[in-house]
């Protein structure tokens, strides 16, 4: 193939009418018959549009410069309000991709891109809602989980969109409010890679991930108050080392405090890793928790709880049916976690991927993957398991509607389908979706 075959399109700015939302928190528009996905737009809106230069391909991807014709739904962009000093020119950061959007008219957005991704890649033609989480009405305050970049002189903020870029920010985006009070301007961790920011109901964690230089930890634990635990890479040499390595992390030193934290839900306590997964948002355990539980019956007998993590979904649905439960869990300092949370329950807990566990015969299955999903083993295995209840729940539309395309072709229904918007001004949700056979 000649090295001139791929065209090289340049940068365009493009008059555009935005049709409709897209999946990722961009907007569909068109030109000249070419799909541009367009960042910072709402649709119904006409607006100048820049295109990214690269090589052809069957689409654009746009970034909104002016706005010509704004929609009702438009608001003032939320995202200054995180940035350091004046913001001026400089550009804003990623994540936030409906931060200038009305915040019930997101939730509506969420669900026509849900909808759409049920219809196009599952083949499920059903509507379906996403909901407020209880009490959400700014989209503001809510993140218990808050990864920050670090630039080349230890400033902490987020990277810009699709760019290794950091944008320094004066306080944590979205954070809840113990994480948002700390003045991120205030501190400068030099050589780190990362800090990432944990809090459960009193307490929290910050974990400075790369080779910060020590004295720069020391100031770290002078300026947070004792609240928070500090840990750090272990290869930092600093601090006394943790409970090992989590989520493919490397160790982790402690330099202050503890490398666990206890998050209590519905009266029972969950320990977990500072650097373990929980759910983000601070409804999210109760939510989903009740969500999974309103489907089981006291009759259940033995659950299963793929993906278990430290064991909330399942732990707390044989509590409430005083079921038998069996837990899956890659990651085996979760499982660990996972049988201290299980204490006065019949649990047992496999550390092994979900698409090479052995389902023991189970009345519901409960699975909650990453984005990626369940994929073929894990539905296979689904499908030929005894179960005649399955409760999947996801925060990914497209790989939920590929994996209940196979369930439901495989015998089961669709006994309710909901959505939350657990990941409020951002391009994301969750989903529980009930099926029975």
């Amino acid at each position: 193939m000649s090295a001139h075959s791929a065209e090289e399109i340049p940068a365009m700015d493009l008059t555009l009418h935005v049709e409709s939302p897209a999946a990722g928190g961009s907007s569909i528009a068109r030109h000249e018959g070419q799909v541009v996905f367009v960042t910072g737009a709402v649709p119904g809106e006409t607006v100048r549009a820049r295109t990214e230069a690269g090589p052809a391909a069957k689409f654009l991807r746009a970034d909104v410069i002016e706005v010509l014709d704004a929609s009702e739904f438009r608001v003032t962009d939320r995202r200054s309000r995180f940035l350091a000093g004046d913001a001026g020119d400089r550009p804003l950061f990623g994540g936030m991709e409906l931060a200038h959007v009305d915040l019930a008219h997101s939730r509506e957005l969420k669900a026509e891109v849900l909808r759409d991704q049920l219809s196009r890649i599952g083949h499920i033609d059903r509507s379906v809602d996403v909901a407020a989480a209880p009490g959400e009405n700014t989209g503001l305050n809510w993140r218990t989980r808050v990864q920050m970049a670090v630039d080349n002189t230890g400033r902490l903020g987020m990277l810009a969109p699709r760019s290794h870029d950091v944008v320094p920010l004066a306080s944590a985006p979205l954070a809840t409010s113990a994480i948002a009070e700390v003045a991120l301007s205030s501190l400068r961790l030099p050589g780190a890679d990362r800090l990432e920011f944990a809090w459960a109901g009193d307490r929290g964690a910050v974990i400075v991930r790369g080779q910060c230089d020590p004295v720069a930890l020391t100031d770290l634990a002078q300026t947070l108050p004792s609240q928070w635990s500090i840990l750090a890479d272990a290869r930092n040499g600093t601090g006394r080392k943790g409970a090992g390595a989590t989520g493919g992390h490397t160790k982790l030193a402690v330099v202050r405090g503890e490398d666990q934290l206890i998050e209590e839900v519905s009266g029972r306590d969950y320990r977990v890793a500072a650097d373990g997964f929980w759910q983000v948002h601070e409804q999210a355990p109760q939510l989903l928790s009740a969500q999974v539980n309103s489907a089981l019956s006291d009759q259940t007998r033995v659950i299963t709880d793929l993906y278990c993590g430290v064991g909330l979904l399942g732990i707390s649905a044989a509590s409430a049916t005083g079921a038998g439960l069996y837990g899956v869990e890659g990651a085996k300092s979760a499982i660990e976690n996972a049988k201290v949370n299980a204490k006065g329950l019949n649990a047992n807990f496999d550390a092994s991927r979900a698409d090479r566990a052995r389902i023991p015969k189970s009345d519901v299955i409960i699975l909650d993957p990453p984005r990626s999903g369940a994929g073929k083993a894990v539905t296979r295995a689904l499908l030929e398991s005894s179960a005649t209840t399955i409760v999947y729940v996801s925060c990914d539309a497209a790989t939920l509607a590929r994996d209940l395309a196979v369930l439901v072709g495989g015998g089961f229904a669709i006994e309710s389908l909901s959505g939350f918007d657990l990941f409020p001004l951002t391009a994301h949700l969750e989903t529980v979706t009930v099926l029975r056979r």
